[in-house]
């Protein structure tokens, strides 16, 4: 498992909290665009530029309109979204007010951890469903069945290889 370099922690935990079942981990993922050109351009400067090569099953998605989920609006609304909710009272309050609350921002927490912070605490556990309809990241993430087009000319792509995969050198 590997954590988010780009995403908050509380925004990768609750995108991997709403995850639908059959879409790839995030954290075990390869990211990839859709264009060599778009690929060369996120890569380091005279970075190689690989096309993918799929050996067996694999599970494939797409962030339709969104060249890096870092742009992604729930980076920003989830965060403002907490604060807001908490409040300014939770914000200054003392440290064992907001130790429960906080776990939140610990790197790659399962589905199951989201839940038990959710359960456990009663400041999560007022806020929980309202959290939850506000993750909007799925919405615009498109799960590629094998055989099928990629839809977005720009849009960031991560894919779980179940079967491995190789890559193949793109030269211009």
């Amino acid at each position: 498992m590997r954590p988010p370099g780009n995403v908050l922690y509380l925004v990768d935990n609750l995108w991997e909290w709403k995850r639908p079942k059959n879409f790839p981990n995030r954290r075990l993922s390869v990211f990839a665009s859709p264009q060599a050109d778009l690929a060369k351009s996120f890569g380091p400067e005279g970075g190689t530029v690989y096309q993918v090569k799929f050996e067996g099953k694999f599970k494939l998605c797409q962030v339709v309109g969104y060249a890096d989920s870092k742009n992604h609006p729930d980076c920003k609304s989830l965060r403002k979204l907490i604060f807001r909710i908490l409040g300014q009272e939770w914000i200054d309050g003392k440290l064992d007010d907001k130790e429960d609350v906080g776990k939140l921002w610990i790197p790659c927490l399962t589905k199951s951890d989201i839940n038990y912070l959710f359960g456990v605490n009663q400041k999560l556990r007022s806020i929980r469903e309202e959290v939850y309809n506000s993750i909007r990241y799925w919405d615009d993430v498109v799960l590629v069945r094998d055989g099928k087009l990629i839809l977005d000319e720009e849009g960031e792509s991560f894919f779980e290889p179940l079967e491995g995969y190789r890559l193949k050198e793109i030269t211009d």
